[in-house]
């Protein structure tokens, strides 16, 4: 995969950039396979589900899109799992509760401690990732919570 010329500042993508991409890109692929397995190993999840949709007309549309991998808190099932879901807007309390429900073998209450729902609470039609780097304090609060950055 390739940078997306139009996502870097004034458009230029630099050798150093595209091989640091590309260093992350590899990284991932581990770690996916790790998650995707049921085990024991401490990991930090961070789902930032961000999208350039020009049909998107709301704000409530946008969330749904957001929302739609909320699947992933499925995988808190891992005990040692920890998983940060960041959204535009903050995301009903209910449904949260019932993707808990889901979790196979595994109290809510024990999984609730390891999830982290942030948002920058902007409605507007942008990108999340536009919205999280026009805020470093969040992306600063999401760097935090990730225990350690090569497991995440």
């Amino acid at each position: 995969m390739r940078f997306n010329n139009a996502l870097m500042p004034q458009g230029k993508i630099t050798a150093d950039s595209q091989a640091g991409f590309d260093q992350l890109q590899k990284k991932l692929v581990p770690l996916w396979k790790s998650i995707e397995r049921l085990n024991q190993d401490p990991q930090t999840i961070v789902v930032v589900p961000s999208m350039s949709i020009d049909a998107i007309g709301s704000g409530a549309v946008m969330q749904a899109y957001e929302e739609r991998f909320l699947f992933l808190l499925l995988l808190l099932r891992q005990p040692r799992a920890r998983l940060i879901y960041v959204t535009s807007q903050t995301i009903l309390p209910s449904i949260i509760d019932y993707y808990l429900d889901l979790l196979p073998g595994v109290i809510p209450s024990h999984a609730r401690p390891r999830l982290f729902l942030l948002s920058p609470l902007d409605g507007s039609v942008r990108p999340l990732s536009d919205k999280l780097l026009a805020r470093p304090r969040l992306i600063e609060r999401i760097r935090s919570l990730i225990m350690d950055p090569d497991r995440a």
